[in-house]
């Protein structure tokens, strides 16, 4: 950049002006990174305490499903897994997170059928249906949760790449720019006082002649 520069007084202006808006810009990053890295970090938490939740839930289900299956029989057990116990609608929103766009998800709409007869063993397999039910606000919720972790971690990549070029090419490009305008500048005021002297001088000794 600097070898394409011509050594003048407004562009010494100008370059300085935009290496103090490089500077701003790369302070504002900085911070948003800083600022982003904490959103990520509390998310994390959060994912990792809903995640245990579901774990805890899904784990009770299943041992649950297991006993149903002693009692009623697991083809029986099957018979009426192949009719939806519930249905439910998962109504997606965009939301913003520190600028970034992310999605809210919304359980709506949740209804429970009865796939099976009365006269059978419902207290196990009630207790099954209900277990996996208790499961599913939490995983929408962990979706949610970890779709904004991947978005917030995406944009933490993007302002660190912002931040890189800034300090490895653009502020080190125009600060090199700066101070050989400057050196240029400096070295022709020294060459003219020398030259002012030397008129100076001259001037003197004809007028004491």
């Amino acid at each position: 950049m600097s070898t394409k520069v011509a050594p003048s007084k407004m562009n010494l202006i100008r370059f300085r002006r935009t290496l103090s808006f490089l500077r701003r810009a790369h302070a504002l990053l900085e911070e948003k990174r800083d600022i982003l890295l904490l959103e990520v970090n509390r998310r994390l938490g959060e994912a990792a305490k809903v995640r245990g939740q579901l774990n805890e839930v899904l784990k009770s289900a299943y041992a649950s499903q297991d006993a149903a299956a002693t009692v009623v029989g697991t083809d029986e057990l099957r018979r009426i897994s192949e009719f939806p116990l519930l249905t439910f609608q998962v109504n997606a929103s965009t939301k913003k997170i520190m600028g970034v766009t992310t999605l809210a998800l919304e359980l709506e709409d949740l209804k429970r059928s009865l796939p099976y007869s009365i006269s059978r063993p419902t207290v196990l397999i009630d207790d099954v249906a209900d277990k996996f039910i208790e499961a599913i606000p939490i995983i929408v919720r962990v979706a949610e949760l970890e779709y904004a972790l991947i978005k917030l971690v995406e944009e933490v990549k993007r302002t660190q790449r912002r931040i890189n070029a800034l300090e490895q090419f653009l502020i080190p490009q125009y600060e090199e720019t700066v101070s050989l305008i400057s050196s240029v500048l400096e070295e022709r005021d020294r060459e003219e006082f020398v030259r002012v002297k030397k008129v100076k001088s001259l001037i003197e000794k004809r007028i004491q002649r």
